[in-house]
């Protein structure tokens, strides 16, 4: 028997709890059906079909995934008596006005991010250079005056910071494309453009059949955004 629900969800959610960057914080709408013990989690079922969404679960590298696209953490589970046809044109966010957010492919996720170092030594009473601490999240920052030297550096410093997109981790944790038989469970996160100028959302789920290609339902689920 798989997991529940909410010890697969959790167990990642509780992992990712600390956020990075400045991106908008993505909350369930006070409308939206929440499950009990996820936190932050909405749900929504038809046709057999169930998707549980929580944002702000996202943990790995990079720490900021959420200041370039919109990371959501999703658990389908086919409860009825016919397969799912799971893709990525099938999910969007969209805006009651009608902005749709697309449901990216992982592979086609681009951008740059910091690659993160963890001290195998852990220092005492060290201040870090100012300019290292996108690279050294954990280490305190010294206060002062310490300027970076580019005639010392040259190139390396430039080309150390551009580590490109997608990463290992947003591969691995990513729900892949597919088909959902009945009795089925899959986990992983969907990446959604960037949010912008945007107050109320909800993420909608076209049903499809692998094999007819019918649209069998339809899922909806209400969100806010505070940027």
């Amino acid at each position: 028997m798989p997991p529940t629900i909410a010890a697969t969800v959790s167990r990642l959610f509780l992992a990712g709890a600390a956020l990075f960057g400045c991106a908008g914080t993505l909350e369930p709408a006070p409308e939206s059906r929440r499950v009990p013990g996820i936190a932050r989690s909405a749900v929504a079922a038809d046709a057999g079909i169930e998707v549980v969404a929580v944002p702000g679960a996202w943990h790995g590298y990079p720490a900021e995934l959420d200041d370039l696209v919109t990371p959501l953490l999703v658990t389908v589970t086919n409860s009825g008596s016919r397969s799912l046809e799971l893709r990525y044109e099938h999910f969007a966010l969209v805006t009651p006005a009608g902005v749709r957010f697309a449901a990216l492919p992982p592979l086609v996720v681009t951008g740059v991010a910091y690659s993160p170092v963890e001290l195998v030594y852990p220092p005492m009473g060290f201040g870090l250079a100012p300019y290292l601490s996108p690279w050294y999240p954990g280490v305190s920052v010294w206060g002062g005056s310490f300027p970076f030297r580019a005639d010392y550096y040259g190139n390396c410093y430039t080309a150390c910071e551009q580590f490109p997109l997608p990463t290992g981790d947003m591969l691995q944790q990513a729900l892949p494309e597919g088909v959902l038989s009945p009795g089925g469970r899959i986990t992983g996160f969907l990446y959604f453009e960037k949010l912008a100028d945007v107050r109320h959302i909800d993420l909608l789920a076209e049903l499809v059949d692998p094999v007819t290609a019918e649209r069998f339902g339809h899922l909806d689920i209400a969100f806010v955004y505070d940027d």
